[in-house]
């Protein structure tokens, strides 16, 4: 999609007949800095400087940068509907169009007293009603304080968009979700002043594909740590999520139990810590996933991994932000050591 149609189409839905309002805007959200990581003492970055026979090399550091702009609009019907859709313009190409070409970019919603109806590429009931522990890094780091969700972790047709229902009511949260392959989650969440819990349930039919392990970003990292299995049917997962908030400390802790039936079982649990004064904001977390495979010729696999960092709000949507983090994964024979440092900004 051209920036010609993007503008078109807000103006379509700023002028369309029946809408009391609408507005649309733009966001942008980027970041730009350094990485360094080494794994067994050498470096797990390639960069290309033409010595050697493939023309890449290991490094133990690499320039960083990433660059996004969201296009949103929202309105409201003359009934009182609140309506809208967000799309990132580099998944533009990607969103839902004809049958014979499924996408699921972008997003789309419709709220009202009955709750809020939202299809695209979003989180599912589960991730909703949980979410993840805090993250650190310029980058993310390989975004292993995420936990991991079956329905949104790659579907038998992995083009597949969730649907989501989504009902509050004071301190209660209940949502639903589905997609058209057959993937399904339910949860709720309910919190106090200073405190919340949430509880989920999910279920994937056979042939969807679970990651159980992605480095994310880095996936160019040697020996390819990522690890996935073909799910049978009805592998699910049973997943939830304490938080509490207190003099500026926000502590979280989640557990899930994933069951793969007949290919693995999967346990992961983490705590986080959160803690914001003066411009600063310093996080730290700690993840676990154990996988016991149930055939007994597979070695089990238990990983770890631990992040520490900071930002410092400069001001407009303008950070200084910086972590490391340790990958300690059973199978491999060293830690991965990874950190970066940058600026990072959102308008």
């Amino acid at each position: 999609m051209t920036m010609r149609k993007i503008v078109a189409c807000a103006l379509v839905l700023g002028s369309g007949a029946g809408v009391a309002n609408a507005d649309a805007t733009a966001n942008v959200e980027g970041y730009f800095g350094a990485a360094f990581g080494s794994f067994d003492g050498n470096g797990i970055f390639q960069t290309a400087d033409g010595k050697s026979s493939t023309g890449l090399t290991e490094s133990s550091y690499v320039f960083v940068y990433d660059l996004d702009v969201t296009v949103s609009a929202t309105g409201t019907s003359d009934s009182g509907l609140t309506f809208g859709a967000s799309i990132d313009i580099d998944d533009a190409a990607t969103a839902q169009g004809p049958i014979s070409d499924l996408g699921s970019a972008g997003e789309i919603f419709v709220a009202g007293d009955f709750g809020t109806l939202a299809m695209g590429d979003i989180d599912d009931a589960a991730e909703s009603v949980v979410g993840d522990l805090a993250g650190v890094g310029l980058t993310g780091l390989g975004d292993f304080n995420e936990m991991l969700y079956l329905v949104t972790s790659g579907a038998e047709y992995a083009g597949s968009p969730v649907a989501l229902y989504t009902y509050r009511s004071g301190h209660m949260t209940l949502a639903f979700a589905f997609t058209d392959d057959r993937g399904w989650s339910a949860g709720g969440e309910y919190g106090g002043d200073f405190w919340d819990v949430g509880l989920a349930y999910e279920s994937v039919q056979s042939g969807a594909t679970i990651t159980l392990r992605d480095p994310g970003d880095l996936d160019h990292i040697p020996n390819s740590p990522a690890l996935s299995v073909i799910a049978p049917d009805n592998a699910h997962q049973t997943i939830a999520q304490g938080a509490v908030r207190l003099a500026g400390v926000t502590l979280k802790g989640a557990y899930g139990l994933i069951d793969a039936q007949g290919e693995a079982d999967l346990a992961q649990y983490g705590v986080s810590a959160e803690y914001g004064w003066s411009g600063w904001t310093v996080a730290a977390y700690f993840r676990e996933a154990d996988t016991d495979f149930d055939d007994p010729a597979t070695s089990d696999i238990k990983d770890r991994f631990y992040g520490l960092g900071a930002t410092y709000d400069l001001g407009g949507g303008l950070l200084l932000a910086g972590g490391v983090a340790v990958w300690d994964f059973d199978d491999l024979p060293s830690e991965y050591v990874v950190g970066d440092f940058g600026i990072s900004f959102n308008f």
